[in-house]
């Protein structure tokens, strides 16, 4: 059994509600199950059980849950030691969708997310200019990326590597979603967490206190 803790909130919010908050920790995931924790209890979710009327549980392995929440699909990853995870709010009917990420105990953004509905972890580098994955990565996303991308090269920590520049149809962290995202492909086993370049980084407004970055959507 693998355990860990994220912090997950959800907010909802129209002009003819008050707004509704949702807060639970995942403790432990199992084939099939999760544990989590609401309000100070703990609950084992079975696939398909729903807590609350709220919470429900689509799948899960001993690596990332698969939540229907109010509706809304979240995944939750396994993170390393002291990462919440990603906190995001998102209002219904408005045009701008925003997620916070917050900074983890060895200084750096990280989060889940989706790519092409495929869960993936993600660390933020506002260094990279485009997003970047490593070939496991990819085949596990399901990109064809030596059929389909174009040749590149690449300067990485070890020298120059080769690469494939492929778009991506749909990356999706928290409540912001792009298409089409251009991202590149690295040869070999890195980098080990999707980089969240700037290809997809450049089409949102980032706020930056020193704890917490706020990526929102521009349109």
């Amino acid at each position: 059994m693998k355990k860990f803790c994220i912090t997950f909130l959800l907010v909802f919010q129209s002009s003819l509600t008050i707004a509704e908050e949702i807060e639970f920790r995942v403790i432990a995931l199992f084939k099939n199950a999760a544990m989590i924790e609401h309000d100070g209890k703990q609950k084992m979710l079975r696939k398909g059980q729903i807590y609350k009327n709220t919470i429900k549980l689509i799948s899960a392995d001993s690596h990332i849950a698969n939540f229907l929440v109010d509706g809304k699909k979240v995944s939750m990853g396994l993170q390393q030691s002291g990462i919440s995870g990603a906190f995001f709010k998102e209002e219904k009917n408005a045009e701008k969708k925003f997620v916070r990420i917050p900074r983890d105990n060895m200084g750096m953004y990280r989060t889940s997310g989706l790519i092409n509905g495929v869960p993936v972890k993600f660390l933020v580098d506002t260094g990279a200019s485009q997003v970047a994955m490593n070939e496991n990565t990819a085949r596990r996303v399901g990109l064809q990326y030596k059929l389909y991308g174009k040749k590149t090269n690449v300067s990485t920590a070890s020298g120059i590597s080769l690469a494939w520049f492929i778009p991506l149809k749909k990356i999706s962290v928290g409540g912001v979603e792009l298409k089409q995202v251009n991202a590149l492909v690295v040869k070999g086993t890195g980098p080990e967490e999707v980089l969240l370049g700037m290809s997809f980084l450049k089409q949102l407004k980032m706020q930056d206190d020193g704890n917490l970055l706020k990526l929102t959507k521009k349109f």
